[in-house]
């Protein structure tokens, strides 16, 4: 292959660089103190269909603007990119609202917080939501977290091995290139629970931290609980029971 100039100067900007030493990774998501997402990763909550992964979800997005851990769960944004953004690509309206009223409702507030964006993109094609999500990336430099429910709307196809290893290749651009923590949403299948198609497999072995959550109808319990920790281990299985509506805490 004869000289190219700039395939040169993009390889010498790939390489290792002798004396750099990079930033310390930042913990951004955390659950019972244990690592689950740093940034320029990915995060992946799977479970069945109303298994409860919106309402662990939305928790976790809610712990952003609090103090102290929520049901176990916290995400501490950066300095100066306290913003998080909420992308629904499943939900009717009154369902999105009714996630966004769950929001208020934990953090005991009326209004949601000026740094929450949210959106319902459930009108919208594979690639105009890649779109959106790409666009406003560029125009909030100020978001570090991004919680998209459910990725496979991302996708025609999961079991298209080609279009699966297109959206990882996304995600990890994504958040690479806008240094942000990515927390998706992917069902499970009912036989053997794993994640569904090609993609779910994919998506499992490029995540940093896949979560599984569980509902227990005989007890009205829904449990979440580790599947593949890449940043740390032990994590204990956060467990919620449902009292008369209330979802509490009980381990």
């Amino acid at each position: 292959m004869k000289y190219n100039k700039k395939l040169s100067d993009e390889l010498q900007s790939k390489s290792y660089k002798r004396g750099y030493v990079p930033q310390h990774e930042q913990r951004i998501l955390t659950i019972n103190d244990k690592t689950i997402g740093t940034l320029q990763n990915i995060v992946v909550f799977t479970g069945l269909p109303k298994a409860g992964k919106s309402t662990f979800l939305t928790a976790a997005l809610s712990s952003s603007f609090i103090s102290h851990p929520l049901l176990g769960m916290q995400i501490n944004t950066p300095s100066k990119r306290n913003t998080v953004a909420y992308f629904d690509t499943e939900s009717s309206e009154y369902d999105f609202y009714r996630s966004m009223d769950r929001v208020k409702k934990l953090l005991c507030i009326s209004e949601l917080p000026s740094e929450l964006h949210s959106y319902m993109f459930r009108n919208s094609n594979h690639e105009q939501i890649k779109t959106y999500i790409e666009y406003y990336l560029s125009q909030v430099p100020q978001c570090s977290v991004i919680f998209i429910d459910g990725l496979l709307d991302l996708l025609m196809n999961y079991n298209d091995e080609t279009e699966s290893r297109l959206l990882i290749n996304w995600l990890k651009q994504i958040t690479s290139n806008y240094n942000i923590l990515c927390c998706g949403v992917v069902h499970t299948g009912k036989k053997d629970m794993n994640t569904l198609g090609h993609f779910g497999s994919m998506i499992d072995r490029y995540s940093q931290s896949v979560l599984l959550i569980e509902k227990d109808n005989n007890k009205q319990t829904f449990s979440l609980s580790a599947k593949y920790l890449r940043s740390d281990y032990g994590l204990e299985p956060v467990i919620l029971q449902n009292i008369n509506g209330l979802l509490t805490r009980i381990n």
